[in-house]
């Protein structure tokens, strides 16, 4: 394994993630993962601007995580933002944060640039050669790229995410079935020409905080040695997610194996994963803990 150690900060829509690797085995980067609900999302203005009680979780996330990146000493940090970040209209002030917190410049990534992130990494867990279809759904957005062993194809982002749906949407507590199938008719709209133009279906791959939540539901815990490479049937994925969103938010934060700071935001992303694997015509997803973290070192850093 190359020695070269690389903290990565993910500054996402609904959490904001750090990656210690400390070298790159045979499977991948390697090392120490953090995850902190900031949800950059929740409270933003009809154009996107951030709440100030947001970029205060950002920030005190942050602090901690510049703590743990100076105890870890490593020789390069690499700070990324996503959907909620470069969708703000108050961008710069999230970038400042950074920059004064870590003392880095944040790099916001297009969207077309995150799936390819994101690819790169789901593609870690994934044996053989041929297609496959990376699902990431995020909060603000939801990447769909269709590549094989060489690498992207095709790739297509989505203002649809599970913070950004929660709030578009999901009105109620719990939420109606009016809402549920308005939340539903629009995920469908998007995805199945989105199958089209990328190409065509494969077998899925699902990253990212959604699956990750929906792999642990099912298993009874969040267990990232068994939540990487578990397989989610789409009747599994319907039964947790009729069961979600038939439970008050108070019920869910309760959920097995659901981190309660994902509660107000996961029947959202959970209904998008019902509307991929079946626009796709899926019988099952494939879930892997490899995502943009990984992709991020292997193609943005000096590793």
């Amino acid at each position: 394994m190359s020695g070269d150690r690389v903290a990565v900060v993910d500054v996402g829509s609904n959490s904001t993630r750090l990656f210690l690797c400390e070298g790159v085995s045979a499977n991948g980067p390697e090392g120490e993962r953090v995850t902190t609900i900031t949800a950059l999302k929740r409270g933003a203005t009809p154009d996107g601007t951030i709440a100030p009680d947001a970029l205060e979780r950002l920030g005190a996330c942050l602090d901690d995580y510049a703590d743990r990146i100076a105890e870890f000493d490593s020789e390069e940090v690499i700070a990324i933002g996503t959907s909620a970040v470069r969708d703000a209209p108050n961008r710069d002030e999230v970038a400042a944060l950074v920059d004064d917190r870590l003392g880095v410049d944040l790099r916001i990534l297009a969207g077309a640039h995150e799936a390819e992130l994101s690819y790169f990494g789901a593609r870690l867990a994934v044996a053989g050669e041929g297609p496959v279809v990376v699902v990431d759904i995020g909060g603000g957005s939801t990447e769909l790229v269709r590549g094989d062993a060489t690498g992207p194809l095709a790739a297509v982002s989505l203002d649809a995410g599970g913070v950004r749906f929660t709030e578009q949407f999901l009105h109620d507590d719990p939420p109606s079935p009016a809402q549920i199938a308005a939340l539903r008719d629009e995920v469908m709209g998007m995805v199945v020409p989105t199958f089209a133009a990328i190409g065509g279906a494969a077998p899925l791959v699902g990253v990212a905080g959604t699956m990750t939540s929906l792999a642990a539901i099912a298993n009874g815990a969040y267990d990232p040695r068994v939540v990487h490479g578990a397989i989610l049937s789409a009747v599994e994925i319907e039964d947790i997610t009729d069961h979600l969103a038939g439970a008050a938010l108070a019920e869910r934060r309760e959920v097995p194996g659901l981190h309660p700071d994902r509660a107000p935001s996961i029947v959202a992303g959970a209904l998008i994963a019902c509307c991929v694997l079946d626009a796709a015509m899926a019988g099952e997803i494939a879930i892997s803990e490899r995502d943009i973290l990984d992709g991020a070192v292997l193609r943005l850093s000096g590793v």
